[in-house]
Protein backbone atom coordinates (compact mmCIF):
# COMPACT_ATOMS: atom_id res chain seq x y z
CA UNK A 1 0.00 0.00 0.00
CA UNK A 2 2.71 2.91 0.90
CA UNK A 3 4.39 1.65 -2.39
CA UNK A 4 1.37 2.76 -4.24
CA UNK A 5 0.90 5.86 -1.87
CA UNK A 6 4.29 6.89 -3.08
CA UNK A 7 3.97 6.25 -6.59
CA UNK A 8 0.79 8.67 -6.41
CA UNK A 9 2.61 11.79 -5.25
CA UNK A 10 5.47 12.00 -7.40
CA UNK A 11 2.97 11.41 -10.26
CA UNK A 12 1.98 15.20 -10.36
CA UNK A 13 5.31 16.08 -10.07
CA UNK A 14 6.36 14.20 -12.96
CA UNK A 15 3.66 15.29 -14.91
CA UNK A 16 3.99 19.60 -14.07
CA UNK A 17 8.19 18.75 -15.14
CA UNK A 18 6.93 16.88 -18.24
CA UNK A 19 4.43 19.84 -19.01
CA UNK A 20 7.11 22.53 -17.92
CA UNK A 21 9.43 20.86 -20.13
CA UNK A 22 7.51 20.49 -23.13
CA UNK A 23 6.85 23.98 -22.96
CA UNK A 24 9.74 25.15 -22.79
CA UNK A 25 11.26 23.36 -26.10
CA UNK A 26 7.71 25.18 -27.84
CA UNK A 27 8.76 28.56 -26.01
CA UNK A 28 12.19 28.10 -27.58
CA UNK A 29 10.49 27.19 -31.00
CA UNK A 30 8.19 30.14 -31.03
CA UNK A 31 10.72 32.08 -30.56
CA UNK A 32 13.60 31.00 -32.75
CA UNK A 33 10.74 31.40 -35.62
CA UNK A 34 9.83 34.94 -34.94
CA UNK A 35 13.68 35.96 -34.47
CA UNK A 36 14.35 34.52 -38.04
CA UNK A 37 11.24 36.70 -39.20
CA UNK A 38 12.88 40.18 -37.88
CA UNK A 39 16.26 38.84 -38.58
CA UNK A 40 14.35 38.72 -42.68
CA UNK A 41 12.98 41.42 -42.78
CA UNK A 42 15.82 43.30 -41.14
CA UNK A 43 17.87 42.14 -44.15
CA UNK A 44 15.40 43.04 -46.34
CA UNK A 45 14.62 46.63 -45.40
CA UNK A 46 18.42 46.97 -45.10
CA UNK A 47 19.16 46.15 -48.76
CA UNK A 48 16.27 48.36 -49.51
CA UNK A 49 17.83 51.56 -48.07
CA UNK A 50 20.80 50.84 -49.95
CA UNK A 51 19.45 49.92 -53.38
CA UNK A 52 17.79 53.53 -52.63
CA UNK A 53 20.85 54.81 -51.87
CA UNK A 54 22.59 53.61 -54.99
CA UNK A 55 19.59 54.96 -56.98
CA UNK A 56 20.21 58.05 -55.58
CA UNK A 57 23.43 58.65 -56.11
CA UNK A 58 22.76 57.21 -59.17
CA UNK A 59 20.35 60.10 -60.24
CA UNK A 60 22.80 62.79 -58.82
CA UNK A 61 25.54 61.63 -61.49
CA UNK A 62 23.22 62.16 -64.70
CA UNK A 63 22.03 65.30 -63.16
CA UNK A 64 25.92 66.56 -63.21
CA UNK A 65 26.41 64.69 -66.60
CA UNK A 66 23.20 66.24 -68.02
CA UNK A 67 24.51 69.92 -66.64
CA UNK A 68 27.73 69.36 -67.26
CA UNK A 69 26.62 68.78 -71.35
CA UNK A 70 24.10 71.65 -71.21
CA UNK A 71 26.88 73.96 -69.97
CA UNK A 72 28.79 72.89 -72.78
CA UNK A 73 26.70 73.47 -75.03
CA UNK A 74 26.05 76.94 -73.90
CA UNK A 75 29.70 77.41 -73.60
CA UNK A 76 30.10 78.30 -70.18
CA UNK A 77 32.49 75.21 -69.70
Amino acid sequence: MKINIKKRRGSPILEEGLLLGVAAVAFSIVLSIVAGVLLGLKGYYSNMFNNVGNNMSNILNQITNILTQIAKWIGIT
